[in-house]
């Protein structure tokens, strides 16, 4: 048994010592695409240059209060206190300036964004979010920035039956 042990060992050893003197095959780089956004179906037109301003993307979003809003991004990335979280972000000027739309117009702006535009988006099969977030605000604003001159509006909602459901943020 021991002599058997030992020629097994010494096999393995011969093996490792034939491989660590070979040379390594340097694999080629090459340039990786991004990690691809999963779980949402994005229309053509939502990722062309649009009719709004510089930072947005696709043209005018139709919401009930009839100002001009435009997507901005989706971040999947940052998980919320939930798990997976989808914050879909969107300018929308007339919420800020001199005379700013009411706060009660731009939270409705807001359900009717999720439900007629982001609901639809959410890809099934998918990994399926805990939580939407959809934000409106005044001029683009980096994610994670702090931006006190902005006005912003946030409202938090699961997804059930392809339908927003409004959740206490």
């Amino acid at each position: 048994m021991e002599a058997r042990r030992a020629t097994l060992n010494g096999i393995a050893g011969l093996l490792a010592g034939l491989i660590l003197a070979c040379p390594a095959m340097a694999q080629e780089l090459r340039e990786v695409s991004p990690v691809p956004d999963y779980g949402l179906l994005m229309h053509p037109d939502d990722l062309g240059p649009g009719d709004g301003p510089d930072g947005t993307q696709g043209k005018a979003i139709p919401v009930p209060s009839g100002q001009k809003v435009w997507w901005v991004d989706v971040i999947h990335t940052a998980a919320g206190t939930n798990g997976l979280t989808y914050r879909f972000r969107f300018l929308a000027p007339q919420i800020g300036g001199p005379s700013p739309l009411a706060p009660e117009i731009a939270l409705g702006d807001i359900e009717a964004l999720c439900n007629g535009w982001v609901a639809p988006r959410l890809a099934s099969p998918a990994p399926e979010p805990e939580q939407v977030i959809v934000s409106l605000s005044d001029r683009v604003v980096a994610f994670g920035e702090a931006a006190p001159e902005a006005v912003q509006y946030f409202d938090s909602f699961s997804v059930e039956d392809g339908k927003c459901v409004w959740e206490f943020y």
